[in-house]
């Protein structure tokens, strides 16, 4: 393997492998999510037990 710089990197094939130089993620974490889908899953437990019991 060949190194030309941090982020290129030829394999002996030929094949070039190009990796950034921060580990990047697939997906960003976004804290208040969870917040809204706890609040949205009490509402339609509340709104799901008051339909019951309506009924």
């Amino acid at each position: 393997m060949v190194q030309d710089s941090n982020e290129r990197k030829v394999v002996e094939d030929g094949e070039v492998v190009v990796k950034s130089q921060p580990e990047e993620r697939q997906a960003a974490e976004v804290r208040p999510m969870r917040y809204v889908l706890g609040i949205g899953l009490l509402l339609v437990i509340i709104g799901m037990a008051v339909s019951y019991m309506t009924v």
